[in-house]
């Protein structure tokens, strides 16, 4: 009765590692050539940038009644999320990041 070793029929799983990575790298490394030699193409082909954009124009300020009804939305945020009333919540100024 001759008995089958499985182990010796099927490839060793550092091999089936190795190859996995070997396909990996291969295939990044070509897609890192093909990033680029299309780069090269179209930044060769625009010969002029591109005129900017114009900028749109900056809001004036709020008025008074406007500020008030941005603090308080503001503060109603900020008490929500922290799961506090309004009144525990003091805003000493806002700016405009």
């Amino acid at each position: 009765m001759k008995v089958l070793n499985a182990a010796a029929a099927a490839p060793g799983y550092l091999q089936v590692v190795a190859m996995g990575l070997i396909t990996v790298f291969v295939v990044l490394i070509c897609l890192i050539i093909l990033i680029k030699i299309v780069g090269a193409i179209m930044g060769s082909t625009s010969a002029a940038p591109a005129a900017p954009a114009p900028q749109p124009a900056a809001p004036a300020a709020p008025a008074q009644g406007n500020k008030q009804q941005l603090v308080a939305a503001i503060s109603a945020a900020i008490a929500e999320e922290m799961g506090s009333s309004v009144e525990h919540i003091r805003i000493h100024s806002i700016r405009k990041l």
